[in-house]
C-alpha cells in the first residue's frame, strides 16, 4: 500500500495522476474521503479503533484490488498513527509544497471563509464543499497541549489569511511529527522538483522509469481565479506568514528570503513562461465551461 499525504493545496491531485500515467494506479480522495473524519481524530474527537474499523472496511486489500493499491488525500496527513497501525507494510510519500504558494491558492479558493469557492452562501454549496468547510483543521478544536492549539478567542480574532498560514504550518509538523515519531518508510517529494525526483521515487517504489514525454506533469484542481500570490501581499499579511510560516520555510525551503530579510520566492523546475501560458490555458478553460 502507497499512501501520498500533504498539506492541502501541495498538488496530491496531480501526483495521482502521475502516478497512474507511468503505471501505479492511485485513487485521489476516494470516498469516504475522511474530511470530517481526519479532523475528528486529531480533535481527539474519533477513537483510533473507529477510524481503523472505517479504514479496514473501505481500504482493504479484497481480490478487486490493485497489486499496488495507492491512495493520494490530504486527509491522510492527519490520520498518519492509525494508518501505520492499519497497514503495517504501508509506505509514505510526503509532498510537500512551499507555504507561499499554499496560502496563495488557499486564499483564492476561500478557505476558513464559511463558504465555497463556487458559492458565496453556505446553505448554496455542494455536500461535498460543506464538509470540507466544517472539516477543515482548526486550531480552536485542538486538544490543550497540542504544538498549534489556539484559544478559541486566539483563533476568532485570526484574519482569514492568518488561518491558511497556520493550516500550512501545522499540517506539515504534523505529518513530519509522526513520520519520525512511527519511523515510517517515507519519500518526500516536493511539488517544485517533481520532474526531476520522478525517477528516484519510482525507484524508491520499484516501478520502472518513463520517458519525460511520457510522465508530463498535469495541472489540477486549479483554483478558479488566478492565486493570491504573494507579490500582492500586504505588510500584515507578510507578517502574519513570518509568524506562522517563516521558521518552517526556513527550515525546508531555504533562500525564499534574502539574508537582509528580501522576500525572493521559491522557483519551479517547468520555467516560468511555460507555467504562465499553461495558467492561461486553464483559466479560459473555466471561463468557457462557465458559458456553458
Amino acid at each position: 500500500m502507497i499512501f501520498v499525504v500533504g498539506a492541502g493545496r501541495s498538488g496530491t491531485t496531480t501526483l495521482a495522476d502521475l502516478l497512474s500515467a507511468v503505471g501505479i494506479p492511485c485513487r485521489h480522495e476516494p470516498e469516504p474521503a475522511l474530511i470530517r473524519e481526519s479532523s475528528a481524530y486529531q480533535y481527539g474527537e474519533l477513537p483510533a479503533a473507529e477510524l481503523q474499523a472505517l479504514l479496514r472496511a473501505t481500504r482493504g486489500a479484497g481480490p478487486a484490488a490493485p497489486a499496488r493499491p495507492c491512495e493520494s488525500s490530504q486527509t491522510l496527513a492527519l490520520i498518519l498513527p492509525v494508518l501505520a497501525a492499519t497497514f503495517p507494510q504501508a509506505r509514505y510519500v510526503w509532498l510537500q509544497r512551499n507555504g507561499l504558494d499554499v496560502v496563495a491558492s488557499a486564499m483564492q479558493k476561500q478557505w476558513y471563509s464559511g463558504h465555497s469557492e463556487t458559492h458565496a452562501r453556505y446553505a448554496d454549496a455542494t455536500p461535498t464543499q460543506q464538509a470540507w468547510i466544517d472539516g477543515r483543521l482548526r486550531a480552536d478544536r485542538l486538544p490543550p497541549g497540542h504544538a498549534y492549539a489556539l484559544p478559541a478567542a486566539a483563533w476568532e480574532e485570526l484574519a482569514r489569511f492568518a488561518k491558511c498560514c497556520w493550516y500550512w504550518a501545522a499540517v506539515n509538523q504534523i505529518i513530519e511529527s509522526d513520520l519520525q515519531a512511527l519511523n515510517l518508510p517515507t519519500f518526500a517529494l516536493r511539488l517544485e522538483r517533481v520532474r526531476s525526483q520522478l525517477p528516484e521515487l519510482l525507484a524508491w517504489l520499484g516501478v520502472a522509469d518513463r520517458s519525460p514525454a511520457e510522465t508530463a506533469v498535469p495541472q489540477r484542481n486549479l483554483a478558479r481565479q488566478a492565486p493570491y500570490h504573494w507579490t500582492r501581499w500586504t505588510d500584515a499579511e507578510r507578517a502574519a506568514f513570518v509568524r506562522w510560516c517563516g521558521p518552517q520555510m526556513d527550515r525546508t525551503y531555504p533562500g525564499w528570503r534574502a539574508p537582509d530579510g528580501a522576500w525572493r520566492g521559491v522557483d519551479y523546475e517547468t520555467p516560468p513562461r511555460r507555467r504562465r501560458a499553461a495558467m492561461i490555458a486553464n483559466r479560459l478553460k473555466y471561463f468557457l465551461r462557465n458559458l456553458r
